[in-house]
């Protein structure tokens, strides 16, 4: 099979380099006629994929997200309504979870018109937002330390043995989760208020880190 695909991409390689030499490429000769379905388009039919997708969704209902945002409550001066889960989220990583949950739920939704998932994003982005407007900068998070650590980044006092920074356990990693799955909110549950909230955390990141110079960025 593989073979056979290699063959396929030689003979097209080939003759577009044949019409590329006679003045006329393949966009000449090929017109557009389709485009993806957007994942709100499609529905699983009963099968092995659709079992699969359903034991996801309930996994992802079982979850609460009040203990995937407890510390990001407690970091920006708020009381927790839930007990932080352990492993990873009860480390220097906290809040990553978040992140990919955030998508999870957000896909889920468009794959599934259950309104259930698209409930769990709209709580996440108000408490998200409340978070943020108790902080004061823009900035949300669940790392631990995570003032000093941007603090000292922003006066370019960068240290990093690999995968920390300034002794953070990858803070960049764990806050593009955040910003990834405030996107994903956006695009597939269509809530306005998760496109503000990832707005102003760019900004935050844009003013809180503009002295820095490309290279120490």
């Amino acid at each position: 099979m593989k073979n056979n695909v290699f063959k396929i991409l030689g003979i097209i390689l080939f003759c577009t380099g044949i019409q590329a030499q006679q003045g006329f490429s393949v966009k000449d000769k090929v017109s557009y006629k389709a485009d993806l379905f957007q994942l709100n388009e499609v529905r699983l039919l009963d099968s092995k994929f659709k079992n699969a997708m359903d034991k996801d969704g309930a996994y992802l209902l079982a979850l609460e997200p009040d203990r995937l945002l407890s510390r990001f409550r407690q970091y920006a001066g708020l009381s927790p309504k839930g007990k932080i889960y352990g492993g990873w989220e009860a480390r220097g990583i906290s809040g990553h979870s978040l992140g990919h949950y955030f998508t999870a739920v957000s896909l889920m939704y468009a794959a599934t018109g259950d309104q259930r998932f698209k409930e769990r994003a709209d709580y996440i982005i108000n408490e998200l937002a409340e978070c943020q407007t108790k902080k004061g900068t823009g900035y949300i998070g669940a790392i631990p330390d995570g003032d000093k650590i941007f603090d000292e980044v922003a006066a370019g006092n960068i240290r990093s043995q690999g995968f920390d920074l300034n002794g953070g356990w990858v803070p960049w990693y764990t806050q593009h989760k955040v910003l990834a799955g405030l996107v994903d909110a956006y695009t597939y549950t269509g809530n306005k208020k998760a496109k503000d909230i990832a707005v102003a955390f760019s900004d935050w990141i844009d003013v809180k880190f503009k002295n820095l110079t490309k290279e120490q960025f």
